[in-house]
């Protein structure tokens, strides 16, 4: 444990050092129009963009969700947790390069929604990203509240109300560019969590032997299973939802598309192929604070093994993790952050209500809504705290908004049949039917004629309505479109001249 002054010393470290570094890059970059602010200019190396992409989905989830998988579920945890993680770098891939060809000017790929069908399909795309893009970092949110709250002793409303306010200060000055740079620093940072604390907290309870030994008396007749990467039992409790929802996730993330669209065009696969690789071996690592719970607090609840087992560090070791955890933390709330902030700037301002605004006040949309978003984010997790949603229930509920657009966003990149109609009419009744199926699967209310799924069976039936609807009302009332007419458009930058 860290005494509360030292745990707002180092928050206020980690402020100093996250502003200054985006002061810098706001300076250096010259941050002043909206196609840096939102996509880097398009010029971003691609060590830096693949760090970026990595640590955003070595996200601040992974600290609770990898140990608290293996507290339910045991060394299968890893793989049930990382896999869908992993899965959903490599299945983004053919959508991205299909993209960066159909819409290589492009700004946000929500704005692709445009120039395939119309304005009523770019708001149904919005509706669904902005949700799951707020409830991302809400997730993120939730995260640094409970471990750094529960590591330093601070009432956790206070650590996020922080977070929340040094993370909006500084996507506010850089946007991507600042996002992608402290990424860096993060990614680093990432990378001493897991070689370093990781292994340095087994060794502080004994070292692997006696982990493994404690493991085995605490589990007693559980442990053959728990010990086992073939235990399947749970699967449909937790790798299957996570497989369905957020192993597509990265699909339909806007934050993973303003990285694809600030890297080189022939770099798309390099790094999304890298940073898939290296999201499975750092989450992997994680693991090792759930065998340190099970071996050294088998009274502690799965829930709870990570803030648990992390407070058996030695006091040094305590202050230096919480330093490195508010640099992980940071690296995925900044980047749904900036991913909002673009959203509603360029997607909501500019092209639902202002298709005029020049520049200049997009830029300012935009770093308004870093803010106000912020705000946001800070209250819907302050809701789901006090409302005693659990973490897990938050990270799994996570993807519902993915089987909404993935087969629709498919169909509309490969098949040129598919229609405005279709989009729409798949996008938005599956999430009708979705949110149904939840609310009777979760027993807040009774809805007759409606059954109770388990939650991976609520994200199949999404997937499936999305995509089978749009097939078939696209077939039934037919487009005939010509992708090269995408390819070849310029795109507005702002009210005045194309570029």
């Amino acid at each position: 444990m860290v005494s509360s002054t030292g745990g707002y010393a180092l928050i206020g470290v980690w402020a100093a050092l996250m502003i200054g570094l985006a002061y810098f890059i706001f300076r250096r970059q010259s941050v002043n129009d909206t196609k840096e602010f939102i996509t880097a200019g398009g010029r971003a190396q691609v060590g830096l963009t693949t760090a970026s992409f990595a640590v955003t989905w070595m996200w601040a989830g992974d600290i609770l969700g990898v140990p608290q998988y293996v507290g339910f579920v045991g060394v299968a945890g890893i793989w049930m947790y990382a896999g869908p993680a992993v899965l959903s770098s490599f299945l983004v891939m053919p959508f991205a390069l299909r993209m960066r060809e159909l819409f290589p000017q492009g700004l946000t790929y929500s704005e692709y929604f445009i120039k395939r069908f119309d304005k009523r399909a770019h708001l149904a795309v919005i509706f669904v990203v902005l949700y799951t893009m707020v409830l991302g970092g809400v997730i993120q949110l939730y995260v640094g509240g409970t471990v750094i709250g529960g590591l330093a002793g601070i009432d956790p409303t206070i650590v996020m109300a922080l977070l929340m306010a040094v993370i909006g200060v500084y996507i506010l000055l850089g946007g991507l560019w600042g996002s992608m740079t402290t990424d860096f620093v993060q990614f680093i940072s990432a990378i001493a969590l897991t070689l370093v604390f990781a292994p340095l907290l087994v060794f502080e309870v004994g070292g692997p032997s006696v982990v493994y030994q404690d493991m085995v008396a605490n589990l007693g007749e559980r442990s053959g299973a728990f010990l086992s990467m073939a235990n399947f039992a749970p699967i449909e409790g937790f790798f299957l939802p996570y497989a369905l929802g957020l192993g597509v996730w990265g699909i339909v993330s806007l934050s993973t598309w303003q990285r694809i669209f600030a890297v080189r065009r022939d770099k798309t696969t390099r790094f999304l192929t890298v940073g898939g690789i290296g999201v499975f071996s750092t989450i992997a690592m994680y693991s090792l604070i759930g065998f340190v719970g099970l071996a050294a607090l088998p009274d502690v609840a799965p829930g709870a093994i990570a803030t648990e087992a992390l407070a058996l560090l030695p006091g040094w070791a305590a202050i230096v993790f919480l330093l490195v955890a508010l640099m992980v933390l940071g690296s995925s709330t900044d980047s749904y952050l900036t991913a909002i902030a673009s959203l509603f700037s360029r997607d909501i301002y500019f092209r639902q209500f202002k298709p005029d605004a020049d520049d200049e006040s997009q830029l300012r949309v935009a770093r308004f809504a870093s803010l106000a978003f912020a705000l946001i984010i800070f209250l819907a997790t302050e809701f789901a705290l006090r409302s005693g949603v659990t973490f897990i229930q938050l990270l799994l509920i996570g993807g519902i908004g993915s089987t909404a657009l993935v087969g629709p966003f498919a169909l509309s990149l490969f098949w040129s049949r598919t229609s405005t109609a279709g989009f729409i009419s798949g996008v938005m009744f599956s999430q009708v039917v979705t949110a149904l199926l939840l609310i009777v699967s979760f027993q807040m209310y009774a809805v007759p004629g409606v059954p109770a799924l388990k939650l991976w069976e609520v994200m199949l039936v999404g997937h499936l309505v999305s995509t089978a609807l749009t097939a078939v009302v696209s077939l039934a009332s037919p487009d005939d479109f010509d992708f090269d007419s995408v390819a070849g458009e310029t795109v507005v930058a702002d009210g005045g001249d194309d570029r």
